[in-house]
């Protein structure tokens, strides 16, 4: 796997169970790209405030597109805005009709209630961002996509509501969302795991899923993984110790044995999620830090970056 297949796609979903660290490996995909003097786009459902802890920025992410840090801008799509957007982009003689429309209680109670409106929306939205040239043209929209239980229906919605749409404006939308989901040129999605067996279960639940529906799956990272500080010969050493009277001692060699049993259990799952993904499982070590910061997205993004084939 080379960088430039990395780099070739216009849209990135990164996605995984939740708490696997998901966030944080798009933004290192952001610095990856920035790296590389290319301009990122770094996309999310979630608005963060501005005086929220987020990796240390000063700003927060909202609606407004921002440059968060080294070429790498930030925005928070909102469905209600991005449908407002859509509409005036697609029906501009009638918009000022359809903005009248669009404020009723009643219209807003049944975008609500419409199943999938707006996740078509928001995805359509995404691709946007990239493809819309001029001064503001991204090299890559990466979406920090929702969760498993969520990223599945979203991605899979414009398959299932095509049967139900006949034809017009949003039958045209919903087939280009479609398109450009199911072009392995221009999308792929990056599933993100831990080294824990429910993750890598759901992972590879994720990973079969995301296939069936036609849409590719460029690699997935796994996050948080342990490594030993000790070789063979160490570890052996440190296995036939046994147990120790002195605590202090005793406190040492018991935590050499977590590491060393913590990182046979990484490698156990490692190994797994590689024959399942045909060798296309990236390791990222664990932080020990609570607050993850710049310096540390920027270290994940070369962790990645050293485990792609360079370019030939």
């Amino acid at each position: 796997m080379e960088l430039s297949e990395l780099f070739e796609k216009k849209l990135i979903v990164v996605t995984g169970k939740g708490g696997v660290g998901k966030t944080a490996v798009s933004l290192a995909l952001s610095y990856l790209n920035s790296a590389h003097g290319r301009k990122p786009v770094y996309t999310t459902l979630e608005k963060v405030e501005k005086d929220s802890y987020f990796f240390g920025y000063e700003t927060g992410v909202n609606e407004k597109e921002r440059l968060l840090d080294d070429n790498i801008s930030a925005v928070s799509i909102e469905p209600n805005a991005a449908l407002r957007e859509y509409i005036h982009e697609h029906f501009v003689t009638l918009y000022p009709v359809y903005a009248t429309i669009l404020k009723s209680k009643t219209l807003q109670t049944f975008f609500e209630a419409a199943p999938g409106l707006k996740e078509l929306i928001t995805i359509g939205k995404v691709w946007h961002l990239g493809n819309r040239g001029g001064k503001r043209e991204y090299d890559q929209v990466i979406f920090d996509a929702p969760s498993t239980g969520h990223a599945i229906p979203i991605l899979n919605l414009p398959s299932k509501v095509l049967g139900m749409v006949r034809g017009g404006a949003l039958r045209e939308h919903i087939e280009w969302v479609e398109g450009f989901l199911k072009d392995p040129e221009k999308t792929a999605v990056v599933v993100v795991a831990a080294p824990e067996d429910m993750v890598v279960r759901e992972t590879i639940e994720l990973i079969e899923s995301v296939e069936s529906m036609g849409i590719n799956v460029l690699f997935t990272v796994v996050n948080n993984v342990y490594e030993s500080e000790f070789n063979k010969s160490e570890e052996e050493i440190i296995r036939g110790a046994g147990i120790q009277e002195e605590p202090g001692i005793r406190a040492v060699i018991e935590t050499a044995m977590d590491q060393i049993e913590r990182s046979a259990i990484s490698k156990k799952y490692m190994k797994k999620l590689r024959s399942v993904s045909g060798g296309r499982a990236l390791s990222v070590r664990r932080i020990f830090k609570n607050n993850l910061a710049h310096a540390d997205l920027k270290n994940i993004s070369e962790e990645i970056k050293e485990q792609l084939t360079p370019d030939s």
